[in-house]
């Protein structure tokens, strides 16, 4: 048997682990037609769960918009292009349906040589993105009156970064009257998704059902990983299976990785796991190092009072004084800080968001140790 494990793009079947209740609550919503915001950190297998829900689906119609990277209402609309391309395999009746309901824009189409799909560039000229995404809109709606619809916009968060709240203000107004389409805002950055659609003064104020993405159980990886070796007629023990599941701290692209590295080995014990830990962090230092050199003193500051204190009584004086703070407000700015650049997250308490980048500050940087007071 080939070895389960991805950690790199889209995870499907076999590595695709659990998120059952996940895939039942949102097709309930998309059966509906709601709207739902759902979050999570990066790499917890968001846009995985997507993809493998939309190939389930039979009665609803799937679009998948992947918005990273883009900057502006024009590449906005180049992204929506590319996710309605799914709709017709067929270049000629693609081609039919883009011009009879885009007439803002030329989009220029061509065959994909890696997928063998159809694929779209627009052509713009100046001024006419508003027009072209109220044909857009119109023209998904006019689709929902023969089959229902849901369409995800994945890292939607990049919308916020254009700089144009009337941009934010069309696509509601686009939206909201939208009763045969189940909108799905997926992302990775909680802080500014939450701010879009949680601020009564931003135009997505609530306009979707929150659905954050939690962790996957440690029973659920300890079945899912002892029926894959079972499959390939090998055994693990649980106990180990947990050990790792817990060092990854249940991060799903950590343990994933962590799988495909000691998929060959013979027997798994400690000195396996404590070998294969140090090798995944060792192949991040410079990743690492990189983030730690862009941060501010402060905020490097801040990163060895959470690594040294795991996030416990952080503001109490003794801690502040460990770390060179002369006051509270100090941690509070650059927690700020760190939370938007997503290095940190507050779940209860203030946490770093890698597992393994935190081993490596505890390794590496911050050396002071306390008891906590």
């Amino acid at each position: 048997m080939d070895n389960p494990f991805q950690f790199s793009g889209v995870v499907d079947d076999p590595a695709f682990c659990n998120r059952k209740k996940e895939t039942k609550d949102l097709k309930r919503y998309i059966e509906t037609s709601q709207n739902v915001l759902l979050y999570s950190h990066r790499r917890y297998g968001k846009s995985s769960l997507l993809l493998k829900l939309f190939k389930e689906l039979n009665t609803v119609k799937p679009i998948y918009v992947d918005l990273y990277g883009t900057t502006s209402p024009a590449e906005f609309i180049s992204a929506f292009l590319s996710g309605l391309c799914t709709l017709e395999t067929k270049i000629d009746r693609l081609m039919k349906l883009i011009r009879n309901g885009i007439m803002s824009i030329n989009v220029n189409f061509s065959i994909d040589p890696l997928s063998g799909l159809p694929a779209m560039s627009p052509v713009f000229s100046r001024g006419v993105e508003n027009r072209t995404i109220d044909e857009l809109f119109a023209l998904v709606e006019n689709l929902s009156r023969k089959i229902k619809l849901v369409i995800a916009f994945d890292e939607f968060q990049e919308v916020a970064g254009y700089g144009e709240m009337a941009f934010e203000k069309q696509l509601r107004k686009s939206i909201q009257r939208h009763d045969r389409i189940s909108y799905i805002f997926a992302g990775s950055q909680r802080h500014i998704l939450i701010e879009m659609f949680s601020n009564n003064k931003r135009a997505f104020y609530q306009q979707a059902t929150s659905y954050p993405l939690k962790k996957i159980e440690t029973g659920h990886y300890v079945e899912w990983i002892r029926r894959l070796y079972g499959l390939a007629k090998r055994k693990i023990n649980d106990h180990m299976i947990e050990e790792i599941v817990k060092r990854c701290n249940n991060h799903p692209r950590y343990i994933q990785e962590f799988f495909h590295e000691i998929w060959t080995e013979d027997e798994i014990n400690f000195e396996v796991i404590d070998t294969t830990e140090r090798y995944i962090i060792t192949k991040r230092i410079s990743e690492f190092a990189y983030t730690w050199d862009t941060l501010s003193l402060n905020q490097k500051r801040t990163l060895k009072l959470l690594a040294g204190t795991m996030g416990k009584n952080i503001f109490s004086a003794d801690n502040l004084a460990r770390f060179s703070f002369r006051s509270a407000s100090q941690v509070t700015a650059a927690l700020s800080k760190l939370e938007k650049m997503g290095v940190i997250n507050k779940n209860g308490i203030w946490i770093i968001q890698d597992p393994f980048f935190e081993k490596w500050l505890q390794a590496n940087i911050s050396n002071v140790r306390f008891v906590n007071q």
